[in-house]
């Protein structure tokens, strides 16, 4: 049947390039606009599941003609949801003026003035993401139900693995956000169908986007009317804007202020120098220095003017790293002394075999989440009780360790006392404290212990690996979470409901309930999946924007594997036998913990061990969808189900706040067994119906 339509295989590949590389785009552009967004990067990813889905279910109730006015409309919703959220100013609910606590995870920021926190601007711009991508789903489907269910799946996989590959190398080249929209236009045009000047027409708005995403890069986002020095730069994980004036050099992430460069005279009568003036009243030497979160360079400019004899910094961020070298007055980063690491701390931490005398956790709280798809910012895996142990294991036997942040709440600095004592076995000194909630405390091999406090009434529990979550007050899902969570799912639940009761009247064929079922219960455990891979993989490798992008793209390169194993096995038992290679999978992801790897010096033998515990099983959960999918006549629908079943994912998650992540692979199993039960009932039942007759 694709046959007939000239340039199908063609479209539906550069369709599935455009949905991944513009989601990309959006998730990151938004986050870069909406101030408190970085935080909740899983809300686009949601809406745009949900979107997706809708777009995959209802398309055939579409004429071609509606489809591709409607997929035209795409670069014009694309211009509105960007202009909505620039008048707007939207951001997420629940924040205060420095900090956020919603329902006992803290967050640290600052509003941006001019900002709303309403819900109803809340409510717009995820109802235009949802929007957008239904607009782009529908035309995707009408490509997708030309082919062969499995062939079809390729192709659009394989243009998502095209639209990943692309987006990574503009991140690599930090490319600015007017530059990805005018990919986007192209691409827009490239899939459309008609004369080569009207597709180009249609894509104009995604030009206009371009244009007013470059005037906002030429003004400041906390402060449109500064009139100062400015720059703005989209690293690979955030916008960042540095901000000059004769008093202050300051850089905003994502629209908040983040880090202010110190003069030299500053530095001397700072925090900063407490760690270097503790051993020097017991007559040590500032000496071999490891500054974890170094960013534009205080803390390194601090160890300098302490006479250190040599200077490790690591930041995680490019752009941030490289503003502090051109940018910082006392130029800590030219210092020969110093070698500056762009990596993850605790990537650093599990690789070095050097020897530190001080060992500093800087102001590491950054604003944005590891994955859109996880509840982990980019430090989490440095506060765990085992990195810190690796950091103190780290230290010679006279060196020290010292953590410090302003943490706002008292609970949350009995939480790193509570964490650095199970990691080294005593409590720490705290050796400086300030207004606001600033606290550093400091500990070592020959160090004396700190005060034991009184026993609190509170049990906080220390984060660990499995259980990364420092800024958690309590193991769970927050009230706040699940209530928000809760009628989240409900409304998805509901949507669904719809979308069925109206596949049910238009009076076409209908893929059977039960089917249905088995695809949404697929995509909840494959999300969750995809979900677990990335994070672990991120502890075992480093949180860095390239390993999270390279799970990604395995994943992708695991389905098309998938898809062909799938295309040459047709043994009857080959579903019982794919969810039984799964069920093993996922019981030895339980067993066999993590730290076991962390524990192998080699890198290859890490991956080997990372490859067998994170993506066996995805590759296994992925042959259990392409031995079902094949061969099913509503291929489209059912696909559009297992994308709402992902957003459905996508709220579960917060499942690891409670139980942490390695739990998750029991709940995998479990809806992957209830999924394949699902399908082989249905396959069995007109069997039996014609038994019966």
């Amino acid at each position: 049947m694709s046959e007939a339509v000239p340039g199908a295989a063609r479209r539906l590949f550069l369709l599935g390039f455009l949905t991944l590389f513009l989601e990309l785009a959006l998730i990151r552009y938004l986050a870069g606009t909406i101030w408190n967004l970085g935080y909740f990067p899983n809300l686009v990813l949601l809406a745009v599941f949900v979107g997706m889905g809708a777009g995959f279910v209802l398309h055939d109730r579409l004429g071609d003609r509606t489809s591709r006015a409607l997929y035209g409309a795409v670069p014009l919703a694309t211009l509105g949801l960007a202009l909505l959220v620039e008048v707007v100013r939207p951001s997420v609910p629940g924040f205060g003026s420095s900090s956020g606590s919603l329902g006992g995870e803290l967050f640290f920021t600052g509003v941006p003035t001019g900002t709303r926190q309403g819900a109803l601007p809340f409510l717009l711009w995820f109802g235009g993401v949802t929007a957008l991508f239904a607009l782009l789903a529908q035309r995707t489907a009408t490509y997708f139900r030309l082919f062969p269910p499995l062939r079809a799946y390729t192709l659009d996989i394989a243009g998502s693995c095209a639209g990943i590959l692309a987006f990574m190398a503009a991140s690599a080249l930090e490319l600015p956000a007017s530059v990805w929209f005018l990919a986007g236009a192209g691409l827009c045009a490239s899939a459309d169908v008609g004369a080569v000047s009207r597709r180009l027409a249609r894509a104009l708005p995604l030009v206009a986007l371009a244009a007013l995403a470059e005037r906002q890069d030429v003004r400041l986002t906390a402060d449109p009317g500064f009139a100062g020095t400015r720059e703005t730069r989209w690293s690979p994980y955030q916008k960042v804007e540095y901000s000059e004036t004769p008093q202050w050099r300051a850089l905003f992430v994502n629209g908040i202020a983040h880090q202010f460069m110190q003069p030299r005279e500053a530095i001397l009568r700072s925090y900063y120098m407490v760690p270097f003036r503790h051993r020097a009243a017991r007559g040590l030497p500032a000496g071999r220095v490891l500054v974890i979160g170094a960013g534009s360079g205080n803390d390194v400019a601090a160890a300098l003017l302490a006479a250190a004899e040599r200077v490790d910094a690591v930041e995680i961020d490019p752009v941030i790293a490289r503003l502090g070298r051109r940018r910082h007055p006392v130029r800590p980063y030219a210092d020969p002394r110093v070698r500056l690491i762009v990596d993850d701390g605790r990537a650093v931490l599990t690789r070095s075999r050097e020897r530190y005398d001080v060992i500093v956790f800087a102001l590491t709280d950054s604003l944005v989440k590891v994955s859109p798809m996880a509840q982990l910012r980019l430090e989490n895996y440095l506060y765990t009780q085992e990195s810190l142990r690796r950091a103190y294991d780290l230290l010679d036997p006279r060196g020290q360790m010292v953590v410090y942040n302003y943490y706002r709440v008292p609970w949350l600095v009995e939480k790193y006392r509570l964490a650095l004592q199970a990691a080294t076995g005593k409590p720490p000194l705290t050796v400086h404290q300030e207004a606001g909630g600033f606290a550093m405390m400091l500990t070592g091999p020959d160090t004396p212990p700190g005060p034991v406090p009184p026993p609190s009434p509170e049990v906080l529990e220390v984060a660990r690996d499995d259980w990364p979550f420092p800024y958690l007050r309590h193991r769970g899902v927050p009230r706040l979470y699940a209530g928000a969570l809760g009628l989240m799912a409900a409304l998805v639940a509901l949507f669904a409901l719809v979308l069925h009761r109206l596949e049910r009247r238009s009076g076409g064929p209908v893929a059977p309930a039960r089917m249905k079922a088995a695809f949404v219960l697929m995509g909840t455990a494959f999300l969750l999946l995809e979900t677990k891979g990335v994070i672990q993989f991120s502890l075992l490798f480093g949180t860095t924007w390239l390993n999270s992008s390279l799970v990604f793209l395995a994943v992708l390169v695991l389905v098309l594997a998938a898809n062909a194993t799938a295309a040459r096995v047709r043994h009857p038992l080959a579903l019982a036998a794919a969810c039984g290679l799964l069920l093993l999978s996922c019981a030895a992801a339980l067993v066999v913990p993590l730290g076991l790897l962390l524990e192998l010096e080699r890198p290859l033998s890490r991956f080997v061990g990372a490859a067998l515990l994170i993506f066996a099983p995805i590759y296994f959960a992925n042959l259990v969808f392409s031995v079902a999918f094949r061969g099913q006549r509503m291929a489209a629908h059912l696909f559009g189900w297992n994308l709402l079943g992902a957003a459905l994912g996508g709220l579960l998650e917060y499942a690891s706040m409670s139980v942490g992540y390695r739990a998750l692979s029991v709940l995998v199993a479990v809806l992957y067994a209830a999924s394949a039960a699902l399908v082989v009932r249905e396959r069995r039942a007109p069997a039996s119906a014609e038994e019966a007759a």
